[in-house]
Parts: structure tokens; sequence; C-alpha cells
């Protein structure tokens, strides 16, 4: 069974090293800077696994679990969720592509909320934010992996 997190809106004094990585607006473009970027898809489909069960959301959610790694190595574990019945499910079939790439597009017209911080097991820093498409919203989790301390941004 998961773990309840406490997120909070405050950046993690802990972690100030990776701010201007966790705090970007787009992993995607961000870590494609740093090195040879690639997403893995490792699953796609309905869940009851996930990080927002602070919000009210059903039981059930369709889920994308994705790897993000650079120069081969995982450095993001990330998971989209959204309502069975959601227009993004679709957007979310996108396979390897990195969603980043749809997201920061400009071919939606999205809000993003306030990123909250966590530090779940595991993982150097977790962050989560939901955007808003017309009212529908996808709700988007990142977990950073200590192998993203090799890759520093200055």
């Amino acid at each position: 069974m998961q773990r309840m997190l406490h997120w909070h809106t405050d950046y993690p004094a802990h972690a100030e090293w990776l701010r201007p990585i966790a705090i970007a607006p787009s992993l995607t473009q961000t870590l494609s800077q740093l090195g040879t970027f690639s997403v893995q898809l490792d699953m796609l489909g309905e869940t009851q696994q996930h990080d927002f069960t602070d919000f009210r959301l059903p039981e059930t959610v369709f889920s994308r679990r994705v790897t993000l790694s650079l120069d081969n190595i995982p450095v993001v574990h990330a998971q989209s969720i959204c309502t069975a019945d959601s227009k993004w499910c679709e957007i979310l079939h996108c396979g390897n592509t990195p969603l980043g790439t749809i997201l920061f597009s400009g071919s939606l017209k999205l809000t993003r909320s306030e990123m909250q911080f966590a530090t779940p097991e595991h993982y150097l820093l977790a962050r989560r934010s939901l955007f808003d498409w017309h009212g529908d919203k996808l709700y988007l989790a990142e977990y950073f992996l200590p192998a993203i301390a090799n890759i520093r941004a200055a």
C-alpha cells in the first residue's frame, strides 16, 4: 500500500542543488539540454496507485508511467493520470514520445497549477502539478532518482 506523502508548495532546502532542474516548467526541455534524452513507457492503463489520493478522484484512474533517462541512465520516474473518460487518455497514448513535447508545444490551451514538492522514500525529490485543458484535468507527478545527482545543472 502506498504511504501518503506530505506535499508542500515551498521548495525543500535539502535539494537546493537540484532546484534549476526541479522547478523547470518542462523537464523534457531541461533534460534534453543536458545529454541524450529518452523516454521509456513503463505502463499505460487503469490503476489505483498514484500520489494524488488527496484529490477527489475516482478509485480507478487512467495512468501513463514512464522513465526519463539521460545518456541511457534513468534519472526520473513520472506518472500522469486522468479519469478514465477524460480526453487526456488519447494524449497519454503517445508511446515513447515525451509528454512534455505535447504539453509545451503551444497546441493545447492549458493552465498549470502551482508545483508541489515532497520527499518520498527511494527518491531525492518529487514534484507534482495538474494541467487543466478546458476543465479536464491531467495530474502529473515526477520523481527524481539518485542518479540525477551526476548531471547537476549549473
